[in-house]
């Protein structure tokens, strides 16, 4: 009896590293510039979606000052990657979403337009082809918003 306190300890150990090695789909590390009007965009998202025949989870990261970076932990699926910007509506407001005082501030005013069109989102054919195991890089340069000249009086 003496001798299967080893061996038990010996199975154990081999059953939780079975257990541990890595899963799913590979993924490789990216970074890059995001642009807005040629400038860098100062705070939004950038998401990374798996194409077919490309599965796993959608990878994601915040854009500071036109920058984003993730690792190939959390990096995209490697593969074809359809990419979607998000602005971050309190940047754009300079204050949050659900700050009730700041929103009646405005008195009823309009919401400022998105920094980022479509285009750039939602209805998004941006592609980026990620490499498992490699540095990628995908900057983005989206073209600034036009503003309709005003009647001269």
């Amino acid at each position: 009896m003496k001798n299967i306190f080893p061996w038990l300890g010996v199975l154990i150990v081999s059953l939780c590293l079975a257990g541990c090695g890595s899963s799913g789909a590979p993924r490789g590390p990216i970074t890059g510039q995001v642009t807005v009007g040629g400038q860098p965009l100062k705070s939004g998202r950038i998401l990374f979606l798996p194409l077919a025949p490309n599965q796993g989870p959608t990878a994601s990261a915040m854009i500071v000052d036109g920058q984003y970076n993730l690792s190939d932990l959390d990096g995209p699926v490697a593969g074809p990657n359809r990419v979607e910007l998000e602005g971050d509506p309190a940047a754009i407001l300079g204050f949050a979403l659900d700050d009730e005082e700041a929103f009646a501030k405005r008195g009823g005013r309009p919401l400022p337009p998105d920094p980022i069109p479509p285009a750039f989102n939602r209805q998004s054919s941006l592609v980026a082809e990620v490499q498992a195991d490699e540095p990628n890089t995908f900057d983005i340069a989206v073209p600034g918003r036009t503003v309709a000249a005003r009647p001269s009086h």
